[in-house]
C-alpha cells in the first residue's frame, strides 16, 4: 500500500491504515484485482493478502450486489461520480456472509487508476435492527392481544400534554379511531355519562389538568350503540430526563360491574329476606309466649284451684292422698316457673317496658347464671325503637352475651347504650382472653355473628367486634334513630 501513498505523508498514512478498525481495498480499476488490503480487512475477511490479490471485489459479493457494484463503478469510471456508497453482503473465506457499508473512491491522477473501497462491518448494527424490529413487532402483538385499549400521554416541560399513542383497539372499545382519539383527545370526555363526570374532572384536576393520567373507573354512553359501557383506567406515570409519560390501559369492565351489581342485588334481597324471616320467627315467638302463658297458665292456675278444693275435701285421716294431692300441686307449681321461663325465652315481657328494661333483665339473669359481674349505663329518657327494632337490639345483645359465656372466660362485662342525636350506639366490652386478630372465632365457625352482623344490616346499622384497648373484647353495635323511631315518637 505505500506505494500508493505520498512519501511524506506515507508513514501517518500507513500508521493510521494499520490501527483503524475500517476496512480497506484497493483495486486496480481496469482489472479490479485487488492490489493491497490493511490489517482490518484482511481480518475481517479472513484472507491473507496474497490470496486476497488473486481475488476481485466481485468475489467477495453476492450476485446481486455484484450488479449493483458494477453499475456505480461504470458511473465512477466515465466521471459521472468520484465518490459513491453502497450497503452490501461481503462474503469471508469460510463462506459467511456479513453485512457492510461501503464507500468507493475512484483515483486517476496516478499513471494507474485504482479503486478504494472503505467499509465498515455494520453487523452489529443490523443485529440491533432486527432485535428492535422484532421486539417492535412483539410488542404489537401483545398490544394487540390485550383485552382494552393501550395508549400513552407525554408531557414535556413547559408544554402542554399529548396523546402520544393510542391502540388499534381504540375503535372496538370507543368507536372512535386511534388517528382520530390522538388528535381530538376531548372526544373521550363527551363519552362520559353525565353523572360520571364530576368524578372524571375532580381526578383530572387532582393530575394537573393531564388527561387520562389518572386511575378511573366510570360510564360512556356509546350513542351508536345505544348502550352503557363501563370502563376502568389504570395508568403508571414515569419521568425521563425532560419529559413525563403515563402509561396506561382502558379496560371494559361491563361484564364485572354488571355481576358485581348482580351480587350486591342478591346480597340485598338475601339481607331482606333474613330480615323478614327474623321478623316472623319473632312475631312466632311472641305468639307462643302468649299462648303459653294465657293458655297453659289459664290451664294451670285451673288444676291449681280444683287441686286446692280437693285437698279442702279429703276425709280426715287420708294421709296418702293428701301427700299425693300435695306432690300434684307441687308439680303445678313447677310448671307454673317452667311455662314461665319459655314464654321469657321466646320473647321476655321486659320488652315491653323498653329496650333498656329488657337489656337490664337479660343482664340480671346472665349474672346470676354465669357469676360473670355485669355493669350497665343507658340513658334515662326512654330510646325510641319501634318493636321490630327494639327485639332485634335485645337478640343482639342476647347472642353477644351467649358468646363471652361460651368462650371469653370474662369475670366482668360492661354494656353502655348511648343515644346520640341520630343513632344509638351500644359497646358491650368484656374483659376475657379477646379474639384473634385476624377477627376468626377460636374453634368451629358459627353463624351467631353473622346473624348478629345480619340483624345490624336490617335495620341499616353496622356491627364491629374488634379487640378491646385493655384486652377482651369490645362489641359496638350502631344503627340510625329515623330506621327505628316508631311513628308515634316522630
Amino acid at each position: 500500500m505505500r506505494s500508493f501513498i505520498a512519501d511524506d505523508k506515507g508513514e501517518l498514512l500507513l500508521s493510521i491504515l494499520r490501527e483503524t478498525t475500517t476496512e480497506v481495498l484497493v483495486f486496480d480499476a481496469d482489472t479490479l484485482k485487488i492490489v493491497q488490503a490493511n490489517q482490518a480487512a484482511k481480518h475481517n475477511l479472513q484472507y491473507g493478502l496474497k490470496a486476497l490479490q488473486k481475488l476481485t471485489p466481485l468475489d467477495l459479493m453476492s450476485p446481486q450486489d455484484g450488479r449493483s457494484f458494477s453499475t456505480l463503478l461504470a458511473l465512477l469510471k466515465n466521471g459521472k461520480k468520484r465518490r459513491t456508497t453502497l450497503d452490501v453482503h461481503l462474503r469471508r473465506e469460510d463462506g459467511t456472509l456479513y453485512p457492510a457499508e461501503t464507500r468507493l473512491l475512484y483515483a486517476n491522477d496516478r499513471e494507474k487508476p485504482v479503486l478504494i473501497c472503505i467499509t465498515n462491518d455494520v453487523s452489529l448494527r443490523e443485529t440491533t435492527r432486527q432485535a428492535l424490529e422484532h421486539s417492535a413487532s412483539d410488542l404489537r402483538a401483545i398490544v394487540a392481544h390485550i383485552p382494552g385499549m393501550a395508549f400513552q400521554v407525554m408531557q414535556k416541560h413547559d408544554t402542554p400534554p399529548t396523546l402520544r399513542y393510542v391502540s388499534e383497539q381504540s375503535a372496538q372499545l370507543l368507536g372512535i379511531p386511534a388517528a382520530a382519539l390522538r388528535a381530538r383527545p376531548e372526544r373521550f370526555f363527551k363519552l362520559i355519562l353525565k353523572e360520571d363526570r364530576d368524578s372524571y374532572l375532580a381526578g383530572l384536576d387532582a393530575s394537573g389538568g393531564v388527561p387520562l393520567s389518572f386511575n378511573w373507573v366510570g360510564r360512556l354512553w356509546m350513542k351508536d350503540w345505544k348502550d352503557v359501557k363501563w370502563i376502568a383506567i389504570r395508568v403508571s406515570q414515569r419521568t425521563a430526563a425532560d419529559e413525563t409519560l403515563w402509561d396506561g390501559i382502558m379496560l371494559n369492565v361491563t361484564h364485572s360491574k354488571q355481576a358485581e351489581a348482580e351480587i350486591l342485588r342478591s346480597r340485598a334481597q338475601l339481607s331482606a329476606l333474613a330480615a323478614h324471616v327474623e321478623i316472623v320467627k319473632e312475631q312466632e315467638r311472641l305468639k307462643l309466649a302468649r299462648e303459653v302463658h294465657d293458655d297453659l297458665g289459664g290451664n294451670l292456675t285451673a288444676i291449681k284451684i280444683g287441686l286446692s278444693w280437693l285437698m279442702q275435701q279429703l276425709p280426715p285421716g287420708q294421709q296418702k292422698l293428701a301427700e299425693r294431692a300435695a306432690y300434684l300441686d307441687s308439680v303445678v307449681d313447677q310448671t307454673f316457673e317452667a311455662a314461665h321461663r319459655i314464654a321469657s325465652n321466646l320473647r321476655p315481657a321486659a320488652l315491653d317496658l323498653g329496650i333498656v328494661a329488657a337489656i337490664d333483665w337479660q343482664l340480671q339473669r346472665f349474672a346470676h347464671n354465669t357469676d360473670i359481674a355485669t355493669q350497665f349505663s343507658a340513658p334515662d329518657a326512654p330510646v325510641p325503637l319501634d318493636a321490630d327494632a327494639a327485639t332485634a337490639v335485645f337478640r343482639i345483645v342476647q347472642e353477644a352475651l351467649t358468646n363471652v359465656a361460651k368462650h371469653a372466660h370474662a369475670t366482668r362485662v360492661r354494656l353502655k347504650l348511648v343515644r346520640e342525636p341520630d343513632s344509638l350506639l351500644l359497646t358491650l366490652t368484656d374483659n376475657g382472653r379477646g379474639i384473634q386478630p385476624t377477627g376468626k372465632p377460636r374453634g368451629r365457625p358459627g353463624f351467631g355473628l353473622l346473624g348478629m352482623r345480619e340483624r345490624a344490616a336490617a335495620l341499616g346499622g353496622e356491627l364491629s367486634v374488634l379487640p378491646a384497648k385493655r384486652g377482651g373484647t369490645q362489641v359496638s353495635l350502631r344503627i340510625p334513630l329515623s330506621a327505628a323511631v316508631p311513628e308515634s315518637a316522630k
